[in-house]
């Protein structure tokens, strides 16, 4: 049976896992760091087929997804993670930006709320992130509403050693019998290798 599809509104629970290594007999991570402030992420992936021609007409067609990864608007980017993701460290709280620029690797997991109350989990295995400095601002207006201003970064994702795999994500509804919401986000928001099996 095929669901009915439902809209998504609203992401939260942003959280990165450092990759210390990928290889043949598997993937590892480090401890995992929630980002709070998620205002919006937006896939960058872009797809499109290819047509072989051959016998005076098509023989043969080719889908594939390239720009992989994803786009996060944040209401800010802390220092502490700023340094995280360009692969620096802060020298008595100082972030640094020179020209020594390292890719360090992420794996990234969150949750999308449906319109139904339920969510689809998400995650990323492997990635890197580019962002533009976030050091600029804007005057306070003298009266009426303020306005904010928010950070962006993109994750670009890259297939995983271990087994090829660049992303996965899994409905709430399609959760096995024994295993409950609480103990799966606990393990998906701890586990990269995480799967709801009982």
């Amino acid at each position: 049976m095929i669901k009915k599809p439902l809209p998504t509104i609203g992401v939260d629970r942003y959280t990165f896992f450092k990759l210390t290594s990928d290889d043949a007999t598997g993937a590892l991570y480090g401890t995992p760091y929630n980002l709070k402030g998620t205002v919006e992420i937006s896939p960058t992936d872009a797809g499109g087929s290819d047509v072989f021609d051959a016998d005076n007409g098509a023989y043969e067609t080719s889908s594939y997804i390239e720009k992989l990864g994803h786009e996060i608007t944040n209401a800010d980017i802390p220092p502490e993670v700023d340094a995280l993701w360009r692969g620096s460290e802060r020298k008595s709280g100082v972030v640094e930006v020179g020209s020594d620029t390292k890719t360090v690797y992420f794996g990234v997991a969150w949750r999308i709320l449906k319109s139904d109350g339920s969510y689809r989990y998400v995650r990323y295995y492997k990635g890197s992130y580019s962002f533009a400095s976030n050091v600029g601002g804007k005057t306070k207006t003298s009266q009426g509403s303020v306005d904010r201003q928010t950070a962006k970064a993109t994750y670009t994702a890259v297939q995983r050693d271990f087994d090829n795999n660049y992303y996965a994500y899994f409905d709430e509804s399609d959760l096995p019998e024994g295993i409950t919401k609480a103990e799966f986000e606990e393990n998906w928001f701890t586990d990269m290798n995480y799967y709801p099996e009982v």
